[in-house]
C-alpha cells in the first residue's frame, strides 16, 4: 500500500526546494502539536480543579466542578448528560441554538475535540477500527532523501518562542 518515493529523477536544485517545503511543513506540524498540547493541558487543569479530593465524601451534595454545596430546594444542581456529574447552575454552559447544556469540563472537552480535529479521528476509528496511524507523504519524502543523501537530513532549529506568544490563552 505504501509506495516508496524515488527522488533520483530530480535535479539537486529541485530536491533542495522540496526539502525546504518539507522543513516548513514539519515546523507547522510542530507548532500545531504545541497548540494541541496547550489545549489538552487547559482541559486537564479544569478537570483537576473540579476533582473531589479523597477526604471529601461523594455522599455530600456538592457541585462536581466548583465544589459548592448544593441545596435541597434551590440550586440543587442537575446531572450533566456528558459526564453524569451533578453540577450547579454556575458550572453549566448552554449550547447555541438548543436548550441543551453541558458542564464546563464536558463543554471544554467538546471544544478541544473540535479545535484539534480529534472528533474526526475518533469517528474514523469507529468506522475503520483496523486503520492505524499513517505516515505522511512529507515524512516519506524525507526518508527517501535521507537514503539518497550521504549526510543525514536534520531540520534547522527554530528560533525560541517569544514570551508574549507563550503567555497567550490556548486556542
Amino acid at each position: 500500500m505504501a509506495q516508496e518515493v524515488n527522488l533520483n529523477s530530480l535535479q539537486e536544485v529541485e530536491r533542495e526546494e522540496i526539502l525546504q517545503v518539507l522543513y516548513r511543513d514539519q515546523a507547522v506540524q510542530n507548532i500545531e502539536e504545541e497548540r494541541i498540547r496547550k489545549l489538552k493541558t487547559h482541559l486537564q487543569r479544569l478537570r483537576w480543579k473540579g476533582a473531589k479530593s479523597v477526604s471529601q465524601e461523594y455522599k455530600q451534595k456538592s457541585c462536581a466542578r466548583c465544589q459548592r454545596m448544593l441545596g435541597f430546594l434551590l440550586n440543587r444542581g442537575a446531572v450533566c448528560h456528558g459526564c453524569s456529574h451533578r453540577v450547579c447552575s454556575e458550572c453549566r454552559v448552554f449550547l447555541r441554538r438548543t436548550h441543551a447544556w453541558k458542564c464546563t469540563v464536558c463543554f471544554e472537552d467538546r471544544n478541544m475535540k473540535i479545535k484539534t480535529g480529534e472528533w474526526f479521528f475518533e469517528e474514523r476509528a469507529k468506522k475503520f477500527p483496523t486503520e492505524g496511524k499513517h505516515e505522511t507523504a512529507g515524512a516519506k519524502l524525507l526518508q527517501s532523501y535521507q537514503k539518497l543523501s550521504k549526510i543525514s537530513v536534520v531540520p534547522p532549529t527554530p528560533p525560541p518562542l517569544s514570551e508574549s506568544w507563550c503567555s497567550g490563552s490556548p486556542g
